[in-house]
């Protein structure tokens, strides 16, 4: 991907700075992923609802036959998502752990 292992953040010196990097990692990654991947299931859902009712209205076999293999693939990536918004949202609850066990500290120091 071109990082090659490069390190983003080099140095975190205080529990503070590391509370900003904990929420900026949920909010800008974590929740965005999270947002999108929810869409993108509403998107796989619609497709294979519209899929079936093309295949219901098929003027030919092959025009049924490629919309009930298209239905099935729409519902299968539908699964994939649901399955990496688990994995996602199991990286959501985590940040919240970590960010609360920061939040419990009298004061975070700067």
């Amino acid at each position: 991907m071109g990082l090659e292992n490069a390190r983003i953040i080099v140095d975190i010196k205080s529990m503070g700075e590391a509370k900003r990097v904990e929420e900026s990692i949920k909010m800008g990654y974590v929740d965005a992923i999270i947002e999108n991947i929810v869409y993108w299931i509403g998107v796989e859902e619609d497709l294979a609802e519209s899929y079936e009712k093309i295949a219901a209205s098929a003027s030919s076999p092959k025009e049924r036959d490629t919309a009930n293999k298209l239905h099935i693939l729409s519902c299968s990536d539908a699964d994939v998502l649901r399955k990496k918004l688990a994995e996602f949202e199991g990286f959501s609850n985590a940040s919240k752990k970590r960010i609360k066990l920061m939040n419990g500290l009298a004061k975070v120091p700067e």
